[in-house]
């Protein structure tokens, strides 16, 4: 296995995306590598929200500034934590992503890009890039991409041959 010094991850609050976080964090403790997570920012438009910003009253605070991006980050370095990273460092990135996380891997010296497939449709991920096929065309360090279950797994039809008949007294 390559020796990795410093592992880039990405995470946007989803449980897929702390999955992704589970393994880049486990790699970095094998590696005794540094781990950088980050997240994007998406600022929410005050006026856009309106009337519906006015009615969460004191919980408001959550969806101004950086809130809802910092809780992100703090729920992912525990992530990384329980899983063994020990360096940590997360940083908050202004979209957009792509660019800016390539230049952020380019500064810091990143060794891996650990990211998550987004599970699109095959013929949609034909037309529509995205970020990991990016990366892939444009870092110059190695990039994992990890294809982490969906949030929502669909139901799946139970299986015949996984029936056991039991028989109550």
């Amino acid at each position: 296995m390559t020796a990795y010094h410093t592992i880039l991850v990405d995470t946007d609050g989803s449980d897929r995306s702390y999955r992704v976080i589970d393994h880049a964090a486990e790699l970095a403790r094998a590696s005794h590598a540094r781990l950088l997570i980050l997240c994007a920012r998406h600022d929410i438009d005050a006026h856009t929200l309106g009337p519906d910003l006015d009615r969460l009253g004191p919980d408001a605070y959550q969806l101004r500034g950086t809130t809802p991006t910092d809780t992100i980050l703090r729920t992912a370095r525990h992530h990384a934590t329980a899983h063994g990273a020990t360096d940590i460092t997360t940083h908050i990135l202004a979209p957009p992503t792509q660019h800016a996380l390539l230049h952020l891997a380019a500064t810091t010296g990143t060794d891996l890009i650990v990211t998550g497939h987004p599970h699109r449709h095959p013929l949609l991920a034909r037309w529509l890039p995205t970020l990991p096929i990016e990366l892939a065309r444009h870092a110059h360090c190695d990039i994992l991409i990890v294809h982490a279950p969906p949030d929502n797994p669909p139901h799946l039809p139970p299986n015949p041959a996984d029936r056991h008949s039991t028989t109550v007294p």
